[in-house]
């Protein structure tokens, strides 16, 4: 199988999604049955409990190891994943067969081969390119033997014959014992009966689980964009609880320990809690070294962490978590953070802002923005669900979630996680100094946002932007725009490529009147703790020349006059935005490239 890297796992891959390997597409399986993780987790264990315990209801977070970790050379295949789909194509001889048998054969017309370990890796390289899925998340092998309209009753034939080649209007598949066929691209475009298969859920000594669905599937290729839309949830971390402290006294058994014993610890919180926590070490539930990391702070150092963290807001939204989130930003931009510096040798904070290269006014236009370099952040990011599309059955489409247990922690469910460390921008307009520095949301370009923020249910495509409405907020959308106009700007001065900056967008809703603030966030991390080089902050000295660069063409388009013409309603996702003009890498956009206008952001400059 091809090497993954573990971010891709959860921006692109996940259980569910088929992966191409060399020796033809596997399906990746669900994370208790892909034998990766050993009793220990608190090795692999994310601790970010505003995540954790809010957007994803209690379950932990769990990073993926690395062969290195495990012991393991980088060529071993350290995640299991099974074969498919299970039918398979022979070009020489246009038949479609499906391999069940351990034996030397793969196509019934081929000769046999020199063993039943070539003959299963050829038929696995023919896997026909074809598969069927449904909007609750479903993912099976095409029916091909029921789909034909057989002209004999009950009739079961060892293959199918595959006719024609081209546009799917072109191919017929046929059955060599009664003759009946269908035409590939009428069985493309019908609705067919869902199996009600999750093939990530199957253990790859068992055979394939269907127990029927209510929903109608739809024949897909399995390479197609929409068959897996992963869901990723991320979380900044901020004050208070941004220290090496802190995180460990997130670790789930440690975390679960603070919230029991909040009322019974005495005055000497420290040897109460090394006490407690020595137990789980001689269970091996937690390691001695965390152990020992604890015991190397001092009492009040313990003291002011366990309050912060028993006394956490835990926000129950995505919504409520960035508008924390944009809080603690606007207050490190007045105020820097941290206070002080690290007490301790080596010690770095996971959240620096140095107040003094804060800028106030950056000024374009009428608006005067404000830059905070942030130097340092931590960004944790969890891959939670993911949605099926097929047919662009948008309303339809439920999210299936990645959720799993593990059997040395039954009744607790986990998710994959990663944990990434870097430098980031903060843009806002300062509305403290001046209430009137706003952008113009008047204009025509904003009115459908408007109304579609008031009314979301009148607009279908709802279900794939967000269940959070602010999405639809004009004010949320000049923003967003802004920000993947910068990012294309800063990718040609910061020695970042633009799929390397990601965003973060914020906003704070007056959910009475409709008034708003907000600011956006782009920042570049990488996994580990070193974090990066800081190209981007370097860039904050001179972001006259960046805010040029992505505005001073932001009334063309070389797509105009189609892409202008553009505007925002209830069957689309975006205003006047192409490719050419406001869309990303997927890898830079929270919100896959929707909410967009670059009409609005233009009227807001007024």
């Amino acid at each position: 199988m091809p090497q993954i890297r573990r971010s891709q796992f959860l921006t692109t891959y996940g259980p569910g999604a088929i992966i191409e390997g060399v020796n033809g597409p596997r399906v990746i399986l669900s994370p208790e049955l892909a034998g990766i993780f050993s009793e220990d987790l608190t090795r692999f264990d994310i601790t970010d409990q505003r995540l954790s315990q809010g957007l994803l209801e209690g379950a932990g977070i769990l990073r993926l190891p690395s062969n290195a970790e495990m012991g393991k050379p980088e060529s071993h295949a350290l995640y299991r994943t099974r074969r498919f789909p299970s039918w398979s194509l022979c070009t020489e001889h246009n038949i479609l067969y499906q391999k069940l048998n351990n034996d030397e054969s793969a196509c019934p017309k081929c000769p046999p081969l020199r063993d039943a370990k070539e003959a299963w890796r050829v038929a696995r390289r023919q896997a026909i390119r074809f598969v069927r899925a449904c909007p609750a998340g479903h993912l099976d092998d095409v029916d091909w033997k029921g789909i034909i309209n057989h002209s004999q009753k009950n009739c079961s034939p060892p293959y199918l014959l595959w006719r024609g080649s081209g546009a799917l209007k072109n191919i017929t598949v046929e059955c060599p014992v009664c003759r009946g066929n269908i035409n590939l691209g009428e069985a493309y475009s019908r609705s067919w009966s869902c199996s009600g298969r999750f093939p990530e859920r199957e253990a790859t000594e068992t055979g394939p689980s269907r127990p029927g669905c209510q929903e109608e599937s739809r024949i897909i290729q399995r390479g197609a964009a929409n068959l897996r839309i992963p869901e990723i949830a991320t979380a900044l971390v901020i004050p208070q609880c941004d220290t090496s402290l802190h995180r460990l006294l997130q670790i789930k058994v440690i975390y679960h320990v603070l919230l029991s014993r909040e009322d019974t610890f005495g005055e000497n919180i420290k040897n109460e809690l090394l006490k407690i926590l020595e137990k789980f070490v001689q269970r091996k539930e937690l390691e001695k070294e965390t152990l020992n990391a604890i015991a190397s702070y001092e009492e009040e150092e313990i003291r002011k962490a366990v309050s912060h963290i028993v006394n956490l807001n835990i926000p129950r939204t995505a919504y409520d978590m960035r508008r924390d989130e944009f809080h603690a930003l606007l207050q490190a931009a007045e105020n820097g953070h941290p206070p002080s510096p690290p007490r301790r040798p080596g010690e770095v904070p996971n959240f620096e802002v140095q107040q003094r290269q804060v800028r106030f006014p950056v000024a374009w236009g009428r608006l005067q923005f404000r830059v905070t370099p942030i130097s340092r952040l931590r960004v944790v990011m969890v891959q939670h669900a993911y949605r099926r599309i097929p047919a662009g059955q948008i309303v339809a489409a439920t999210p299936v979630s990645t959720a799993f247990e593990l059997p040395a922690a039954p009744g607790q469910k986990w998710h994959i996680g990663s944990e990434l460390s870097g430098e980031g921008v903060f843009l806002d307009l300062n509305l403290t100094v001046n209430p009137q520095n706003t952008p113009n949301l008047g204009g025509r370009a904003a009115q459908s946002w408007w109304s579609a923020w008031k009314n979301p249910g009148d607009y279908p495509v709802r279900g794939l932007i967000s269940v959070d409405r602010h999405q639809f907020h004009p004010l949320f959308v000049w923003w967003h725009t802004l920000a993947h106009r910068i990012i294309n700007a800063l990718s040609l001065d910061s020695g970042y490529s633009s799929a390397a900056i990601r965003e973060r967008i914020f906003l704070n809703v007056d959910e009475r009147t409709g008034h708003a603030s907000g600011g956006l966030l782009l920042y570049t991390a990488q996994p580990g703790g070193d974090g990066t080089l800081g190209g981007l902050i370097a860039l904050a000295p001179e972001f006259e020349r960046v805010l040029e660069r992505a505005l001073r063409t932001l009334d063309t388009c070389s797509n105009d006059p189609l892409c202008g013409e553009e505007e925002f309603g209830r069957d689309r996702y975006n205003g006047a935005a192409c490719y050419a003009c406001a869309l990303v890498s997927e890898t830079s956009c929270e919100h896959r490239n929707m909410s967009l206008d670059r009409k609005l952001l233009l009227e807001g400059l007024a």
